[in-house]
């Protein structure tokens, strides 16, 4: 559809990316919450970023910079996952622990090249954060009901997206070339709609975003805050946080 860009539609779908990203940073910075979160959104962009370059143009250095931030984000957000009730300047350990994995992962995966090393590392970083979430949720559930119920509705969309997208991704890969020819054999109107791994950058973009509201709305829970704030949704399903008005 352009000759500037080789895969037109895995291309710019990572404008989900950016348009998440940008929404929580400025939800961040409105609310007043802490900068951890922003990190979290930074690198989220940069992740869209590594895509975008690395669709466009179908080069090795730009697949690094594709799949790379994965695993340095995730870290960031598996960060925020365990010190959730850690005061600010305990966190050393942790620091240091995360910054090891993700230097261990960059320089293994640089030197043998295989894509199943980088999935099996991003795959436990996810485990590790969907299993610390559900330790956190069985914790709220027996103080705070309400909190407990609107986490769980985090939990469901964000795993559900990115569920939905790795499914999408699978089909792709595997029916690659019969996929490719239902698109060749479709009118150009309607081609766009079998772009199965356009779509995992939608489900992605979209269940990161809501892993790092989910993280968000963690911590105003374990720092007694929660009250302050409520969860609202944008165009009904962009989950977003926001200050409670003198009204509520």
């Amino acid at each position: 559809m352009c000759k500037y860009i080789a895969e037109f539609w895995n291309t710019t779908t990572n404008v989900v990316f950016f348009a998440l990203a940008a929404f929580g940073m400025y939800q961040v910075r409105a609310t007043k919450q802490e900068n951890r979160f922003l990190l979290c959104y930074i690198a989220m962009m940069v992740v869209g970023l590594g895509s975008w370059l690395f669709h466009m143009t179908l080069q090795y250095q730009w697949q690094l910079a594709d799949e790379l931030p994965m695993v340095y984000g995730t870290c960031i957000c598996i960060y925020c996952a365990l010190q959730a009730d850690a005061k600010v300047g305990t966190d050393l350990y942790v620091s240091l622990g995360l910054f090891g994995y993700s230097a261990v992962v960059t320089l293994v995966y640089v030197q043998i090249r295989k894509p199943v090393f980088h999935q099996v590392a991003y795959g436990l970083e996810v485990l590790i954060i969907l299993i610390r979430s559900m330790m956190h949720q069985i914790e709220i559930r027996k103080t705070n009901l309400s909190a407990y119920a609107e986490m769980v509705q985090l939990y469901r969309l964000g795993v559900g997206s990115f569920g939905l997208a790795f499914v999408l991704w699978n089909i792709d890969n595997i029916f690659c070339t019969e996929i490719r020819a239902l698109r060749n054999a479709l009118p150009v109107v309607l081609a766009p709609l079998f772009q199965l791994h356009a779509y995992w950058h939608i489900g992605t973009a979209l269940g990161c975003y809501v892993s790092i509201v989910y993280q968000q709305y963690l911590r105003l829970v374990k720092l007694d805050k929660i009250d302050n704030f409520c969860l609202q949704k944008m165009a009904f399903i962009v989950p977003y946080i926001d200050r409670r008005t003198k009204a509520e």
